[in-house]
């Protein structure tokens, strides 16, 4: 009897595990016109040119999901075309496959981000990292790999602990005309987490990153370590809305090897620019504070999320930097056909290091978007997008772009597949 039960367990089981599971592909594809103003983000004191082509967007997400996991898999293709032959320079293919995959257990959490990005000079320098210069080189593009894992452990109901861990590589075709620097960024942290009632809870996270930049056709490398100690506090204002604070100090050590040249009168000095001999070493340290305030609210009717504060980004220029900014994003449905977003994103850059590329930077984009359903799957959609980035380089003249950027079309959104 009892090894009949066990047999009738044991079918019912692979009876019910396909059941369980859950395989789900759901397309979405918008196409439409784009106008920019100044498409090449040249500088505001040369001769601009303004550019109209066409836009197309094709994401396929597909998700497998079992009661306590699941992975997914989002590839993207975003295309540029442009009809007259003189703009041929900024037609772009820009690739996404990005993912994510989790299993949860009754006290812990495991998980991870990847993804792989192949994007042209002009996605790259709209991206939050930013490319960190401006040089418009045509055969340029930024490929990206990253790998984000993280677990998580629930000692009791009111104690808890992290694990974060991350790496980027990311490349560029052209490292001469551009001046940019392929680099390596690894991260990881510690997070302990105390929760005094369901409202508030207070967290101490140790955090400890790497970064290494090369550029091997100008034979200037940088390697730098931080260690960051937070203080994070949280609080659940409503079941809709959350606040928290972030308060930190972290540390930086940067070695960055340059070309020694020699000069008659001064002697030996560092300057990419002449005869290189052999390496020479410029070391600093520094401690700045980190930290940010973020609240985010959810409903059936309206979504935003605010995050204000400074952190360490690594850049394209050869050099982490510290970064001032501020992100915003609000989405609104007005009614079942219409419905709105708004964002903002706007940043100061400051050179951790020296690499001879040192530069401030100045950064605001701001992104308005208005959607018309007309059935179930397909919506009309309106956007309008306004850019400034300013930069005080050395060894290159500054420089201040604007571009104001318009896109009308028409976008579909599928139920998609369930099996």
């Amino acid at each position: 009897m009892y090894s009949a039960r066990v047999a009738f367990v044991l079918l019912l089981t692979l009876i019910c595990t396909p059941a369980m599971a859950e395989l789900s592909i759901k397309p979405s594809l918008q196409a439409g016109v784009r106008y920019d103003t100044n498409p090449r983000y040249r500088s505001s004191e040369q001769d601009i040119e303004s550019a109209q082509g066409l836009l197309l967007d094709l994401r396929l997400p597909i998700e497998y999901r079992l009661q306590r996991s699941s992975v997914s898999l989002t590839p993207r293709v975003v295309y540029s075309f442009y009809r007259k032959e003189e703009n041929a320079d900024l037609e772009d293919e820009d690739m996404y496959l990005t993912g994510t995959a989790s299993q949860r257990f009754r006290q812990s959490n495991i998980g991870a981000s990847y993804g792989y990005t192949d994007l042209s000079l002009r996605t790259s320098e709209l991206s939050e990292e930013g490319s960190g210069t401006s040089l418009f080189s045509t055969d340029d593009s930024q490929k990206t790999w990253y790998f984000q894992p993280y677990w998580q452990y629930q000692f009791s109901q009111a104690n808890s602990i992290a694990l974060n861990g991350g790496y980027t590589e990311v490349r560029y075709d052209e490292e001469r005309v551009s001046r940019r620097f392929d680099y390596d960024f690894s991260n990881a942290s510690v997070t302990l987490q105390h929760a005094f009632n369901a409202q508030h809870s207070v967290s101490l996270q140790a955090r400890f990153t790497k970064f290494d930049s090369e550029n091997v056709a100008i034979s200037i490398r940088n390697n730098s370590e931080s260690n960051n100690l937070n203080l994070i506090y949280s609080y659940s204002w409503s079941e809709r809305t959350t606040l928290s604070a972030t308060v930190g100090l972290a540390r930086t050590k940067s070695v960055v090897e340059r070309p020694n040249a020699i000069d008659p009168d001064t002697g030996l000095f560092c300057d990419p620019a002449l005869i290189q001999f052999f390496p020479c070493e410029n070391k600093s340290d520094s401690t700045n504070f980190t930290g940010n305030l973020t609240a985010s609210h959810q409903s059936e009717t309206i979504e935003y999320r605010f995050v204000f504060g400074q952190s360490l980004t690594p850049n394209s220029n050869g050099a982490e930097v510290l970064r001032f900014n501020i992100n915003a994003t609000a989405n609104k449905k007005f009614s079942q056909r219409i419905s709105g977003q708004l964002g903002l994103s706007a940043f100061t850059d400051k050179n951790l290091g020296n690499t001879e590329f040192d530069f401030n930077r100045d950064y605001l984009r701001g992104k308005l978007r208005v959607n018309y359903r007309f059935t179930r799957s397909w919506s009309f959609y309106g956007m309008y997008q306004y850019t400034i980035n300013q930069q005080d380089r050395i060894l290159i003249d500054d420089f201040k772009s604007k571009n104001h950027f318009f896109s009308v079309g028409i976008k579909f959104q599928g139920d998609g597949w369930r099996w």
